[in-house]
């Protein structure tokens, strides 16, 4: 059987009829190539660097790809790094796979101009809602293990939103669009300078309506302000608002049966999640010293999340399931500082972290009416406090980093940080196996090191490779959810790779990396007998893969752009039974092949189309390994038009309408008879969606932009 995945092979034949659209024969000459600027990173070092010469593997979303793709979704640009995939759960909920399969747990970092989005201890899959994709310039991605840098949780990568700049001169934008599933989003965004200081303020509102589901309505607002003061050539004093606030049903997922024969079917009719989160930041960046960068950054966050979740209503009848709230709110204040300095070739960056984030948390149970007919749940009544307590979670951190050239284009550079996570736990409620532990203290130590080579071969070829280490210290919920805490520490991960960035041609470029990751002491629910079960650091995994980048500028008109990767997630060890061992088995929602192949046709100056191919490869639906979800091609075609300061665009999403999921998953466990109505569990993915928008920009000839 062949390896090569057919979403490599698909997008060619599709160019070659784009070959023949009448568009080839537009009258007004194709742009001239330019030049192209040089791309700069900030998260592989905490400092401007080029992304070619980067020492880690780290991708990178720029501004022009955000404005090319108009997305609705953050994941429909962050697709286009090798090796990522975010996991469309819908209305901006989702979960991730970088380094890791398409996962829920506390294994990536988020941040925004490097200042994490959300406290450790109460990491949150669906975090990027928090973000507002229209205040940011560009989105980087350092994959595998960054906590040398970013501290806890940056396992699988560190993802930095780098907030857009003030621009030199007043610029503003203003857009509408909607689609023929019933949603409907207003942009609206503006910036100026005077003198030393600029302004810049972008926000959206977007709504979802009627739809191809049954029960999928949202509400979302995002909005962000920078003010930018120069008090010097050399130093800048910077502020950052975000808001974001989201009110969406939660339509859940399905079993075959459904999924299979009305993909748009929902059981749920009263299920939502509220989000409301407010981030300030406000620091200094500069050369107070000749050689030295220094950065100190203060910020503050007040979040709070209001859930009645349809992940956990659970069916105890034919008429009836049980159910229960979520009320989670926290603040945050924090500082985070660095120094960079230079001697000679020496480069040694020190800095640390202190952050302290008391938490509420409150869940009371429901029991629920249920249609046994339709399966649909009808209505619910509260019923007893389940969980009511607060913790103050507490995050201090020191680090190094530094780099020293050892000649003929060969360099060492190396990281190493210690953080030490405190959790200070007070229950309101008299403690028991439901409702959570004694009122008491737990603190975890870990200390990340990071280790690199890197070797400038030629003009156009670098490479990298290195080991680092990652950690993700228990949550609080796993900590302190019964009567007895679990003897806990944190678990670790272990990665060793190498990569290359070379410019082949002119007009090529090559990005690749290939890669090895071991977690040790993760966490597992162990079940020792039925109805009781535990928390252990018991399992071990390996994560392997390799990921390639292409970039190819064929002509001034046609373009193509690769990413793509192929990996491999097992369990070294896992047993969360006494019955149950699944060792050597595929970890579930880890497909081997993934990713985009872009080909984009730009006549003229005005006018771009582009088709896109997104694949996920066929992956095990459950830890046995003997319930398989086969994998799907998706097909985007975009295309825009722009007349002087107004832009028309248009985007037909699943193209040809596949039918398919987002994520797929089983409880069957291999013993007996496999019943995918009651064991399977499928969330289906969009059908074929029109998309049509027009915007209209000042001044955008003359916007800034940047870090």
């Amino acid at each position: 059987m062949s390896i090569t995945p057919n979403w490599a092979l698909r997008p060619l034949a599709c160019a070659v009829l784009a070959t023949f659209s009448p568009f080839t024969l537009a009258s007004e000459p194709a742009p001239a190539a330019a030049t192209p600027l040089e791309e700069i990173v900030v998260t592989a070092t905490r400092e401007a660097t080029p992304l070619a010469k980067a020492p880690v593997a780290v991708g990178k979303v720029n501004a022009k790809t955000i404005e090319d793709t108009k997305p609705t979704f953050i994941g429909q640009v962050l697709d286009k790094i090798p090796g990522v995939h975010m996991t469309d759960l819908g209305n901006e909920q989702h979960n991730m796979s970088i380094r890791q399969p398409m996962s829920y747990s506390a294994v990536y970092q988020y941040l925004e101009d490097g200042v994490p989005i959300r406290p450790v201890g109460i990491f949150n899959h669906n975090a990027l809602y928090e973000v507002n994709l229209t205040g940011s310039d560009g989105i980087e991605v350092v994959k595998g293990p960054a906590s040398s840098l970013y501290g806890s949780n940056a396992v699988g990568g560190a993802v930095n939103f780098t907030t857009a700049a003030p621009s030199a001169h007043l610029t503003a934008k203003a857009a509408v669009q909607g689609s023929s599933e019933g949603y409907r989003r207003a942009d609206l965004g503006v910036s100026n300078s005077w003198g030393d200081t600029g302004v810049r303020i972008t926000g959206y509102q977007a709504t979802r309506g009627d739809s191809w589901q049954d029960y999928n309505s949202m509400d979302k607002t995002g909005l962000t302000a920078r003010l930018d003061h120069w008090l010097s050539d050399e130093l800048r004093w910077k502020s950052v608002l975000t808001y974001s606030k989201l009110d969406t049903d939660m339509p859940g997922s399905l079993n075959e049966s459904d999924y299979q024969t009305r993909p748009g079917y929902s059981y749920q009719t009263f299920t939502t999640r509220q989000v409301e989160a407010l981030r300030v930041s406000t620091g200094l960046e500069g050369e107070l010293n000749a050689g030295g960068l220094t950065s100190a950054t203060v910020y503050y966050r007040d979040n709070s999340t209001y859930q009645l979740p349809s992940y956990l209503i659970f069916n105890t009848g034919p008429s009836s399931a049980s159910g229960r709230t979520t009320d989670n709110t926290f603040t945050s204040l924090g500082l985070s500082a660095f120094h960079r300095q230079q001697w000679g070739d020496l480069k040694l960056t020190v800095g640390g972290l202190l952050e302290q984030s008391p938490n509420d948390q409150r869940e009371v149970n429901l029991s629920i009416v249920r249609d046994p007919k339709t399966g649909k749940y009808l209505s619910y009544k509260t019923g007893s406090v389940r969980r009511d307590y607060h913790v103050d979670l507490g995050n201090q951190a020191v680090f190094a980093d530094a780099s020293y050239p050892l000649g003929t284009g060969w360099a060492i550079n190396g990281a190493l940080r210690y953080d030490r996570v405190v959790y200070d736990f007070t229950n309101n409620l008299t403690p028991s196996a439901t409702t959570g532990a004694a009122s008491q203290s737990q603190s975890f130590a870990s200390t990340s090191p990071k280790l690199g080579l890197t070797w400038e071969a030629a003009n156009n070829l670098f490479v990298y490779g290195g080991y680092s280490r990652g950690f993700t210290p228990p949550e609080v919920g796993s900590l302190f959810s019964s009567a007895t805490v679990p003897d806990l520490q944190s678990a670790t991960f272990d990665q060793f790779e190498l990569g290359a960035r070379w410019q082949a041609l002119a007009n090529l470029k090559v990005d690749a990396a290939l890669y090895r990751l071991d977690g040790q002491d993760e966490l597992v629910t162990y079940t020792i007998v039925p109805g009781k079960s535990e928390p252990r650091n018991a399992g071990k995994t390996r994560h392997e893969g390799l990921e390639l980048g292409l970039d190819w500028a064929a002509t001034a008109q046609w373009s193509a752009r690769l990413a793509g990767q192929y990996a491999r997630h097992i369990y070294q060890q896992y047993q969360p039974s006494p019955q149950e061992n699944y060792a050597g088995k595929d970890i579930p929602a880890a497909p081997r092949w993934q990713g985009t192949l872009e080909v984009a046709f730009q006549p003229n100056a005005n006018l771009r189309l582009a088709l896109e191919t997104a694949y996920v490869g066929g992956y095990w639906m459950n830890n046995a390994n003997n319930v398989r979800y086969g994998g799907h091609t998706l097909f985007n075609l975009r295309g825009e038009y722009r007349w002087q300061d107004w832009t028309l665009w248009a985007q037909a999403l699943n193209l040809t309408d596949e039918h398919y999921a987002e994520i797929a998953s089983s409880s069957y466990k291999g013993v007996g008879e496999r019943n995918g109505n009651t064991q399977d569990s499928y969330s289906p993915g969009a059908p074929r969606t029109f998309f049509v928008g027009l915007s209209y920009a000042f001044g955008s000839k003359s916007q800034g932009g940047g870090q």
